[in-house]
């Protein structure tokens, strides 16, 4: 019995870390085409096993915290754009580059470097990796929409 609070606290900590708005399906953003002037970056990041929200960036600009199973959306002017994304307190980021056209919409998965995952079964060299390794924990990958769209049926928008 004296490990059913430290359930309830874990679960408890890991339910607040996911997102928690409407259901993509449920916005504008599912119907709803890029403004004529703007690119749309849909920034999406299903389920995984790390509670960490990813701050992203463009081009230095802080647009929000990405949780666990949810969705951003940015609408920024077309062009060149740096993206980052990275967890406060660790080393590194991984960055991206985005040329973005007018009108049209991107869709970027953020999900966990599997290199990461993998440096905790490497002993010593995966505790030197770790520490060497200044890419960050999560990943930029631009995805076909139609591939996208069915990966954001099931998230909610990260608040």
């Amino acid at each position: 019995m004296k490990t059913f609070p430290v359930l309830v606290a874990f679960l408890f900590f890991f339910v607040g870390c996911s997102a928690s708005g409407p259901y993509f399906r449920d916005t504008r953003y599912a119907t709803q085409q890029a403004p004529a002037d703007k690119a749309r970056i849909i920034f999406f990041r299903e389920s995984d096993a790390n509670y960490r929200s990813v701050t992203l960036d463009i081009d230095g600009e802080t647009i929000g915290k990405l949780a666990s199973g949810g969705f951003l959306v940015e609408d920024t002017t077309p062009g060149a754009h740096r993206i980052v994304a990275s967890i406060s307190l660790t080393l590194g980021e991984f960055a991206a580059k985005l040329n973005a056209q007018a009108g049209r919409i991107y869709y970027i998965r953020v999900s966990p470097r599997y290199e990461r995952m993998l440096y905790s079964f490497m002993g010593d060299a995966g505790t030197f990796l770790t520490f060497a390794d200044n890419n960050g924990y999560f990943s930029l990958r631009l995805v076909d929409p139609a591939a996208a769209l069915v990966a954001l049926e099931e998230l909610q928008l990260s608040e």
